[in-house]
């Protein structure tokens, strides 16, 4: 099998039938015209509410085909360019190899660096650690169809409070917050920017990264998340990470909630800003 296909369908989970092509225009109402690889065809496809606001016109997705009603939908919708393919299974390989030879000896303490990443947030971007190195950064994973109150939705619900917070400190511009799905067969770029702006997330400080199954499972061995499918649904333990601009882990606080004020001055001292009164 092709490495790119093989590597978007671990992303995606899709075992239906799927079309690849660059997405010429989204129009207000989700309808997408795509031109499909060979070039010859324009198709109108109709693009999730999430989908809609990525950043994907002039870009080459695959996407599930799915008809209802006698409307087709394009479910799924991921990157398809080579190049950003190349390089998640570049940084994928390389942290395989990492996990592997850290044994049971994966899980990264205090002042340990963060790993390497390649994911696709929100917008449909790719990014890696280097986007976030010079910030400091507080991290968690989550996935969107969580169905326990005091689990993801209450996690989300404290990032939510720690970017409020932060919004009204004067020097916390620099502070970027990730959050990092453990289910990217469901959680694609436009299923969590509906999520996000279900919240409310401030997208230029907030990040949704999905991608990549395998680097994901790794990503979380190194940060100590466990999960286990059972019933339908994800059991997983839950923290929050903070990581410093140099890209050290500064801190861990174990559990879905947290205090949001206190993350946001432990994230402002990092930044040097520390004692700056909210506005």
């Amino acid at each position: 099998m092709n490495r790119f296909l093989f590597l978007f369908l671990a992303v995606v989970g899709l075992s239906a039938a799927t079309e690849t092509g660059k997405v010429v225009s989204v129009s207000a109402d989700g309808w997408a015209k795509i031109v499909h690889a060979d070039g010859s065809t324009n198709y109108l496809r109709r693009f999730s509410e999430g989908d809609r606001k990525v950043g994907w016109v002039g870009r080459t997705v695959r996407y599930e085909v799915v008809t209802e009603a006698n409307v087709t939908h394009a479910r799924g919708v991921v990157s398809a360019d080579a190049e950003e393919l190349r390089r998640v299974a570049e940084v994928s390989d390389s942290l395989r190899r990492e996990t592997a030879d850290k044994g049971r000896m994966v899980t990264r303490m205090p002042n340990e660096l963060m790993p390497n990443m390649a994911l696709w947030d929100q917008d449909g971007r790719l990014v890696t650690k280097k986007d976030f190195l010079g910030h400091p950064l507080a991290l968690n994973f989550i996935f969107t169809s969580c169905r326990s109150a005091r689990m993801c939705p209450a996690s989300s619900a404290c990032m939510k409070q720690l970017g409020d917070a932060l919004a009204k400190m004067p020097g916390a511009a620099e502070v970027r917050l990730l959050t990092i799905t453990f289910d990217p067969e469901t959680d694609t770029p436009g299923m969590l920017r509906a999520y996000a702006d279900g919240y409310g997330i401030d997208h230029a400080r907030h990040r949704f990264l999905t991608g990549d199954a395998g680097q994901i499972k790794d990503l979380m061995r190194h940060y100590g998340i466990q999960t286990l499918r059972d019933d339908g649904t994800i059991v997983h333990n839950a923290a929050l990470i903070v990581i410093s601009p140099e890209g050290r882990i500064a801190y861990r606080r174990e559990g879905p909630s947290f205090d949001a004020e206190d993350i946001a001055a432990r994230l402002l001292k990092l930044s040097g800003t520390a004692g700056t009164k909210v506005r």
